[in-house]
């Protein structure tokens, strides 16, 4: 099972994340992905619902060596409110000490500018430092990458985490 996981993410981040988009600007989802996991930056983690808490804090210790914490787990066990709200609270509480949680839901589609960004096959967090994510996010910013974006989207995304 986690063995099918795993090639499913990387076959979704070589064939799409990394992937330019015509639609979105000719840039990739996420235009650092491929370094970081050519780089074996990205760690890839499975956890129950009621495992994610201790998921979450092992991840961050985990950052310490890598640019990246994705932690899989079964979405049908939790809905996507649920799973926003949790994730909200932790992040409550991660910020403060420089680290952020970016969720992803196979019942709640993300689109930006017609472009369905979800992995689809279990639910996802997505463990970072903020510093360098927001770091990442201003310069990609200056280079044009959320041009495309709508106003809602980048406040999704985006502008929640500078607050």
């Amino acid at each position: 099972m986690h063995n099918d996981i795993i090639a499913k993410l990387t076959k979704w981040m070589t064939d799409f994340i990394e992937v330019p988009n015509p639609k979105l600007g000719d840039w990739a989802p996420c235009p650092y992905a491929r370094q970081a996991r050519v780089n074996n930056n990205i760690s890839i983690k499975f956890a129950t619902i009621s495992e994610l808490t201790q998921a979450i804090h092992e991840s961050v210790d985990l950052l310490a060596s890598k640019e990246v914490v994705v932690v899989c787990f079964d979405h049908n066990n939790i809905n996507p409110v649920e799973l926003q709200e949790y994730v909200e609270g932790m992040n409550k509480t991660l910020i403060p000490a420089n680290y952020v949680i970016l969720e992803d839901h196979p019942w709640t589609p993300e689109y930006i500018n017609g472009v369905c960004m979800n992995f689809g096959h279990c639910g996802l967090l997505v463990i970072q430092k903020l510093d360098k994510l927001n770091m990442a996010s201003k310069q990609l910013r200056e280079k044009g990458y959320y041009n495309l974006w709508s106003k809602e989207d980048l406040d999704s995304v985006v502008s929640w985490r500078y607050k």
